[in-house]
């Protein structure tokens, strides 16, 4: 089965809110045209129209299988997924990933999964990592037009909840959201540093934050796109610091008086503290488990290959079987004795919630309580 890879080109319960802006010519990819997935809102379905995701999934060197697996527990037809390994990995290793999700039936079907093809060299302590983001940022913009949010996501990062769960909280939040976790916290000498850069002694610097965001399309095209000098100026600066995707989505966002008031502090992600240093910790695991799901949180990590808290969470939370999809409201097939659900496939804009939707629906309500739509809650 053919498979196909994408050039990554090179780079320094609310009311529903959309804003879509023409954007530049798509460029040449290779597609499957075998489209049986329906795309149009169902005239007798009273919920709002799901939204749709692109995630953005970034992995290096042995990381092929986790990636595979961590797409299999995220799928949907709805979104869009897009799959980087860098330069450590071999032209083999990349091959072989694109090979894989050729041959994954419903990644061809619904023509959503795609490997890039021309990796990038990423030091995690530099800038690399930020125009990493960036570069797939933009390529989903051109490749596709219609979705939403855009995540980004780690091999070692896994689901809390199923995408039914995601999609279905997501339809009642405005799409104008963004969910960045940010702190102004600094040191002056830090502060002394940008300033003699950008020379505005009145910005807010959301310096420390988590690499992991989700941003809405509109903040994504202001990124790339650029309609003003904010994103280019903030791009002098954070091109050369250490740890830039900490900062600059948190800076930018905070910055800007179209987006300052649309910010919510915090990636919807669960992650634990080392007792002793109160930093992230490596890795988390088993014992973690009930504080993970208790959380409401959509994603956690890092997670150990093929953990066995991993498949806790396939069983107990997504439903998914070995080697297979996370099933939705669109799988319409029989389940049990190894069955595959979605092998009869149905209406992408069914969805069945769980009781996992219920916990993050709590936590949105809770980190939205104190919010207005006039405020700005950056600072």
């Amino acid at each position: 089965m053919p498979h196909r890879t994408i050039l990554l080109f090179s780079l320094l319960s609310l009311c529903l809110l959309y804003f879509l802006l023409p954007l530049p010519p798509k460029p040449t990819f290779f597609h499957h045209h075998h489209q049986i997935f329906s795309r149009f809102p169902n005239p007798l379905n009273p919920c709002p129209p799901p939204p749709r995701i692109a995630y953005f999934i970034a992995g290096s060197n042995g990381d092929v299988a986790r990636i595979l697996r961590l797409v299999h527990a995220l799928y949907h037809p709805r979104n869009q997924y897009l799959l980087h390994l860098d330069l450590r990995v071999s032209k083999q290793e990349r091959e072989k990933l694109a090979i894989l999700v050729g041959s994954v039936e419903y990644f061809v079907a619904a023509d959503n999964v795609n490997v890039v093809g021309k990796a990038n060299s990423v030091n995690n302590e530099g800038s690399t990592p930020l125009a990493l983001v960036l570069h797939g940022a933009a390529m989903l913009l051109r490749y596709c037009e219609d979705w939403d949010w855009f995540v980004n996501l780690d091999a070692s990062d896994y689901p809390l909840i199923s995408q039914d769960d995601f999609l279905h909280i997501l339809s009642y939040v405005p799409r104008s959201l963004n969910f960045i976790e940010h702190t102004g916290n600094i040191s002056r000498a830090e502060y002394q540093r940008i300033i003699q850069i950008i020379v505005d002694p009145g910005l807010y610097l959301g310096i420390k934050g988590s690499p992991h965001v989700i941003l809405s399309r509109k903040l994504i095209e202001f990124s790339i796109l650029g309609w003003d000098n904010l994103p280019r100026t903030l791009l002098l600066y954070f091109s050369n610091t250490k740890f830039s995707r900490r900062g600059y989505f948190q800076t930018l966002a905070c910055n800007s008086k179209e987006f300052s008031d649309r910010v919510i502090n915090s990636n919807l992600r669960f992650t634990a503290l080392d007792n002793t240093t109160q930093k992230e910790r490596q890795n988390l695991r088993l014992s973690d488990l009930n504080k993970m799901l208790g959380s409401g949180a959509a994603f956690a990590g890092k997670f150990s290959p093929n953990d066995p808290v991993l498949d806790m969470i396939d069983s107990l939370v997504l439903h998914r079987n070995q080697g297979m999809i996370s099933p939705g409201g669109w799988c319409l097939g029989r389940t049990g004795r190894g069955r595959d659900p979605c092998q009869q496939w149905g209406d992408t804009n069914i969805l069945r919630p769980g009781p996992a939707g219920k916990r993050f629906e709590k936590l949105l309500l809770r980190l939205m309580a104190n919010m207005t739509l006039h405020s700005n809650i950056c600072i």
